[in-house]
């Protein structure tokens, strides 16, 4: 199997951890090669990458990704230009390699990851798993309520019809329509451009946490999702994790941060000790943002009362807000 990071000099260390995740649980597996799609990764952390590799019989191929004229309204401080570079899978990596297992920087591998080997994509270029996002999320950006909205830090890719679709037109032309009404970045040029045509994977590849943090009751009132998974689906997953995908959520820190509470803390830092990064000191973090403070004072009322309210606000509110800010200002 191939597995694709994209990620600048920054984040190296983050994917470092989540390699050796890799390759410690899947140890079985006759090929597993990692190619990592850089955007000026230093020639120290690219030796660095393939002396983890080594004791495994692994190989990590870097890939210096060229100029992939992406919009610069959205390359802005939150994305990266390597958030955007797993759409151009097809372009970049070799001609001879026709699928790929995607993955983002923030992940840990706990188990095996055969089953999305021999996972059938049929007539799909992009199989994932389901996000939870409300119908109002997937209007802004032309996705039907029923659609399916995938979550882009696991992506299973067949190559070979992302070559056929021509990326780069198709991302030119959603975000010509779309772009003001952008909110999740690549994930939403994701979503909009194959608007709900995904395979769709079983939710333990891809445990994010809001899957973790809370239970299904709360997931449901302060996301609202359309077209989710079952409740037996997502309890599953939430014991047994074989992707953890530490995304941002509310106050929940990630492990790499001071004071993280994280469910699945102890598993990062686990993988983390396998690394010349054991003793990297956790990041600071702050809470001071005006979004922030909302929810320290909203989600210290009574439980019942605050997932309504956080509820209400980001899945019906926020996505009217920038619907009507762009019909305002168009």
């Amino acid at each position: 199997m191939t597995i694709v990071y994209t990620c600048d000099n920054n984040f190296v260390w983050i994917m470092g951890v989540s390699m050796v995740s890799l390759f410690e649980n899947n140890r079985d597996m006759e090929h597993l090669d990692v190619y990592l799609l850089g955007d000026n990764v230093s020639e120290a952390n690219v030796q660095t990458l393939q002396s983890l590799a080594e004791p495994y019989g692994r190989k990590v191929v870097v890939i210096n990704v060229p100029d992939l004229k992406i919009p610069k309204s959205l390359v802005m401080g939150r994305w990266p230009k390597s958030a955007f570079t797993r759409m151009f899978s097809g372009v970049l990596m070799p001609k001879e390699i026709n699928r790929i297992l995607y993955l983002d920087c923030d992940t840990i591998v706990t188990g095996s990851i055969k089953g999305l080997d021999d996972f059938h994509m049929g007539e799909y270029a992009i199989a994932s798993v389901k996000d939870c996002v409300s119908s109002l999320y997937k209007k802004k950006i032309g996705v039907d309520k029923d659609d399916h909205y995938v979550n882009a830090g696991v992506l299973l890719m067949n190559l070979e019809k992302m070559r056929e679709l021509g990326i780069s037109n198709m991302m030119d032309d959603f975000i010509r329509k779309y772009r003001r009404l952008i909110n999740y970045a690549d994930q939403d040029v994701l979503n909009g451009m194959f608007k709900g045509k995904f395979g769709i994977i079983p939710p333990e590849y891809d445990v994010m946490t809001q899957m973790c943090a809370y239970t299904y009751s709360q997931i449901l009132q302060y996301r609202r999702p359309s077209n989710y998974y079952s409740q037996s689906e997502i309890e599953n997953a939430q014991q047994h994790p074989i992707i953890i995908h530490y995304t941002t959520c509310m106050l929940n820190i990630r492990p790499w941060c001071e004071n993280s509470k994280h469910p699945f803390r102890s598993e990062f830092e686990k993988y983390q000790a396998m690394t010349p990064w054991a003793d990297r000191k956790k990041n600071k973090t702050s809470f001071k943002g005006l979004e922030n403070q909302f929810l320290r004072a909203v989600l210290a009322l009574p439980s019942c009362v605050s997932y309504r309210i956080i509820g209400y606000t980001h899945a019906i509110l926020r996505p009217l807000y920038i619907m009507m800010k762009v019909k305002v200002f168009r």
